[in-house]
């Protein structure tokens, strides 16, 4: 549980590092490539921040 949280919150904030087997050294090798996946988007968002992300995809709803 330790090492999903601070995965999740070292790939959002860009920062490396997490806590446990993701620490500074250790590696991401042993989660899945879909959770691989999801931390690449993760850090999609860290770059671009949450609010530009959030009006690309809610952006569109309302012409509608």
């Amino acid at each position: 549980m330790l090492e999903a949280v601070s995965a999740s919150l070292a790939t959002l904030g860009n920062i490396g590092p997490g806590f446990g087997s993701v620490g500074p050294f250790g590696s991401y090798l042993q989660f899945s490539p879909v959770s691989k996946l999801v931390m690449i988007f993760l850090m999609w968002i860290g770059r671009l921040e949450i609010v530009p992300v959030l009006a690309l995809f809610v952006g569109g709803l309302e012409d509608r």
